[in-house]
């Protein structure tokens, strides 16, 4: 006695795979993503997307994290200004205010020291006036630096031309 296997039931088994078959591809695809986005691949908001405060928020924390031995805090004055306090162990402590109105910002490397560093140069001031407002080892806190700083400088620009006059209060 030969038992052969019923030829309707074994071909019927085939008819529901090509239903099947987009189904697991889709169970597949959505278990691989599961884990959800890499924090690495977050979308951060540009300095262009940014108000003046969160500039000054984003300048203040690079500030704080870009170099291990210095550290830098940032206030914004009236007219346009950028004060700046730099603490550092052998440095000590160091404030001065930028005029930010018509200011060169330019981005430097110092070979000897393996250090980026964001400069701002006041409007008709020599190239000696020049004055640092971060170094960090890494390139990309000071591109981001310059940004912040480049967006910083045009708002408050366009918001001191849109203030009423007799505001003290330009930011």
């Amino acid at each position: 006695m030969n038992v052969m296997p019923d030829r309707g039931s074994f071909n019927n088994l085939f008819d529901g795979l090509p239903r099947l078959l987009p189904a697991c591809c889709a169970i597949l695809f959505f278990s691989a993503c599961a884990d959800g986005y890499p924090t690495e691949d977050e979308l951060n908001i540009t300095p262009l997307e940014m108000s003046q405060a969160q500039r000054l928020e984003a300048m203040n924390q690079l500030g704080q994290e870009a170099h291990p031995e210095l550290t830098w805090l940032y206030h914004a004055m009236p007219g346009c200004s950028l004060q700046w306090t730099m603490h550092g162990a052998d440095a000590g402590k160091e404030r001065l205010d930028l005029p930010l109105r018509g200011a060169g910002i330019d981005l430097r490397f110092n070979k000897a020291d393996q250090l980026y560093g964001v400069q701002v140069r006041p409007a008709d001031a020599p190239e000696l006036n020049e004055q640092t407002v971060l170094l960090s080892k890494k390139w990309v806190d000071a591109i981001e630096m310059s940004q912040l700083v480049r967006w910083f400088q045009i708002g408050c620009t366009a918001s001191s031309a849109t203030v009423p006059p007799g505001n003290p209060n330009l930011l």
